[in-house]
């Protein structure tokens, strides 16, 4: 099944595939929607998050659920520490050439959206490689950290910095709605930082899961546990899911959403 979900032509693939994917059509932008991979080991145990590297499992389909999350958002928010790990990271909506232009197609036509999406990093640090490729991707990267920080080690920044007295993703995400505009925010911060977002009141809108089923995960696979699924699904109303076999591994990819 996921060689035709993956090979989008038109925006309407697109539609097509993301309904095969997760149950449901992607029919509204949330205010703030919620994507990670996870791994289900035992029936009630927090989810495990699964860091990103060679030790983890592999997934087209998962890859494409978190683009697809990325296209119709107008703002993206990550941390330093994502860059620091995942020195490829990209945002390119080309990324897998099955694809071609059709997720930047759907952007445009299905929601509208002409400008490339506000990428905010969310670092207390201020430890940023400014050669990493997130730079010459199709992003506007925004930098949003502490008053000190930004004085200290961004003065230099080549792109815009946020200086806020308290910098966390909460305040992050009222600076993209207030300032930016922004109508939709797509979230992919880790675990650590993510946890706050599932604090009351929560600020999760929409939740897009991809769990990995298989019975063992490489230790070194092996991220911070965030959620149960189980609480999960008494938090938000409504919820659909749907059951993948790819490459001989089991994925469900579910949309929970408030």
């Amino acid at each position: 099944m996921a060689a035709p979900l993956v090979e989008l032509t038109d925006p309407a693939s697109v539609d097509r595939a993301a309904r095969a994917l997760f149950g449901s059509r992607l029919d509204t932008r949330p205010a703030v929607s919620h994507s990670f991979a996870a791994w289900k080991a035992e029936p009630d145990s927090p989810l495990t998050t699964i860091k990103i590297n060679e030790h983890g499992p592999k997934s087209d389909l998962d890859f494409l659920a978190l683009h697809i999350a990325r296209a119709r958002a107008d703002a993206i928010i990550i941390t330093g520490k994502i860059l620091r790990d995942e020195p490829a990271l990209t945002f390119d909506l080309r990324a897998d050439p099955r694809w071609d232009d059709a997720l930047v197609q759907w952007r445009k036509r299905r929601w509208g959206l002409l400008d490339p999406p506000w990428l905010l990093i969310l670092t207390g640090s201020g430890d940023i490689d400014f050669e990493h490729p997130v730079f010459r991707s199709e992003v506007r990267p925004l930098i949003f950290t502490s008053d000190r920080t930004a004085s200290r080690k961004l003065a230099d920044s080549p792109c815009p910095v946020v200086a806020d007295e308290a910098p966390d993703i909460r305040r992050a995400i009222e600076h993209l709605q207030v300032t930016r505009e922004c109508e939709c925010i797509s979230v992919e911060a880790g675990p650590s930082t993510a946890r706050a977002l599932y604090e009351r009141p929560m600020a999760v809108k929409e939740l897009l899961l991809s769990v990995y089923l298989d019975p063992e995960l490489d230790e070194r696979a092996r991220g911070a546990p965030l959620v149960k699924l189980s609480e999960v699904r008494r938090w938000f109303r409504s919820e659909t899911s749907v059951t993948h076999r790819e490459r001989g591994q089991h994925w469900t990819f579910y949309r929970l959403r408030r």
